[in-house]
């Protein structure tokens, strides 16, 4: 249950005389200054894909790195009769009004500075879970911890979620440093990941990081649901690249240029070429493969984005052989290694032997990345992004995304809902997240 990345966008309101101020967009601001507070999604419940909800927050005057004392103030908190919110299970309340949730329930926020004491986030959000009725829990991170983990994700959260939990969302301490913890009160939190921008035909920018395990085996888990939604879906795919003064020289690779790569989770002797090689080869493959659609209204890219609709004007849509390579790259539902014995390989070998399985011509592969590597490149370096990340139509999030989350985020964009949405959700509606 990983990869992304909404932007999470909660938005903040501020109580001024009783009034509550609303804002038309969702996305997290602190009013009067309208700020947009970005951060990385760790657990996402549908309820929050499917309302919009409202709810206070509390700030717990105490770190993360002393988690007894966390858990003595929240017990504290569950009968405190003049808490302004709600952390006690049988005094839930919440009112639905078509697609608004309002709730007594509290928004934790607590801070953690410590790449120690990731490895306890699962176990407090589990508690919070099963033993309080908080809606949300919001960890306010140390800078350095928070950079790291956008450009170098630590394995201690890069773990699967296949249980209900609550929502978890990790922020840095500077966006919220001007604000007075004690003044928590004073605001409603909105809470809200549905995709605004609605369309026929969906578009998926997906963020591509061939040397993080968790990010290509999207395609494990999304490869039978995105074939099935082939003729309502479009989808580029987006890779990084870092100069060598942001990533130690280890993970970069010197070709005219310095190119580097975020640590990846396995290291053999020509890793990093094969990652960055790999990565202008897949962009050509990925561009050869698509076919071209009339009738898309899919949301216009940026002018600075790496692939484009073709100059005349017609849409790409949805290739088969784009996922069936990524599939048979990483031996991914094959029924033999195509490849070398390792679990993958990422040489211009093997990748001509998938070609050719495939009908994809490995000249016109070649061309483009004789013609293509710096141009690509040079992109890749201006597009910066949390490793797990994905775009649906024009809503970023950075999420550690499981299958069941991708799917509903996926299907929440929908103007029309396919017949495949509707059976799944459908299917959904016992699952006890789906209903907290």
């Amino acid at each position: 249950m990983y990869i992304k990345t909404s932007i999470l966008k909660i938005c903040l309101y501020l109580l001024l005389v009783n009034t509550l101020i609303l804002l038309t967009k969702c996305s997290l601001r602190i009013l009067p200054l309208n700020d947009v507070i970005d951060g990385i999604i760790i657990h996402l419940n549908y309820k929050f894909i499917k309302y919009k909800v409202y709810a206070k927050g509390i700030h717990l005057n105490v770190n993360f790195e002393n988690l007894g004392s966390v858990r003595h103030i929240i017990e504290s908190y569950k009968d405190l009769n003049t808490l302004y919110c709600n952390l006690n299970k049988r005094k839930e309340e919440e009112s639905i009004d078509k697609n608004t949730l309002r709730t007594n329930n509290c928004v934790i926020f607590v801070n953690i500075k410590y790449k120690e004491n990731l490895k306890h986030i699962y176990d407090f959000m589990e508690y919070l879970y099963i033993n309080t009725s908080a809606v949300a829990l919001i960890f306010i991170s140390d800078n350095f911890l928070y950079e790291n983990e956008i450009y170098n994700p630590h394995e201690d959260l890069n773990i699967t979620i296949i249980h209900p939990s609550i929502l978890t969302y990790f922020i840095s301490y500077d966006r919220l440093s001007e604000y007075d913890t004690n003044n928590y009160d004073k605001y409603i939190f909105e809470l809200y990941w549905g995709v605004n921008h609605k369309t026929d035909i969906v578009h998926i920018n997906y963020h591509l990081d061939y040397g993080k395990y968790f990010n290509y085996t999207f395609f494990i888990y999304m490869k039978n649901f995105l074939l099935d939604l082939k003729n309502h879906i479009t989808y580029e795919i987006q890779f990084s690249i870092h100069k060598n003064f942001t990533i130690e020289p280890r993970f970069c690779f010197i070709r005219d240029s310095s190119y580097c790569i975020s640590k990846p989770d396995y290291m053999n002797s020509n890793v990093v070429r094969e990652v960055v090689e790999q990565q202008v080869r897949s962009l050509c493959i990925y561009e050869l493969t698509l076919i071209d659609d009339i009738k898309s209204d899919i949301v216009q890219t940026d002018p600075s984005d790496v692939l484009q609709s073709d100059p005349q004007g017609k849409k790409k849509l949805f290739s088969e052989k784009y996922i069936y390579y990524i599939n048979a790259l990483f031996n991914f539902g094959f029924e033999r290694k195509y490849c070398s014995s390792d679990f993958n390989d990422l040489t211009k070998k093997c990748s001509d032997k998938i070609l050719n399985i495939l009908n994809v011509s490995v000249k016109d592969v070649d061309h483009c990345f004789l013609n293509n590597f710096h141009t690509y490149m040079k992109n890749m370096i201006k597009s910066k992004f949390y490793v797990y990340s994905i775009t649906i139509n024009d809503k970023t999030y950075k999420i550690k995304l499981n299958k069941d989350i991708s799917i509903k985020l996926i299907c929440s964009a929908f103007k029309n809902m396919p017949k495949r949405c509707k059976d799944y959700l459908f299917n959904e509606l016992i699952d006890a997240d789906y209903v907290r």
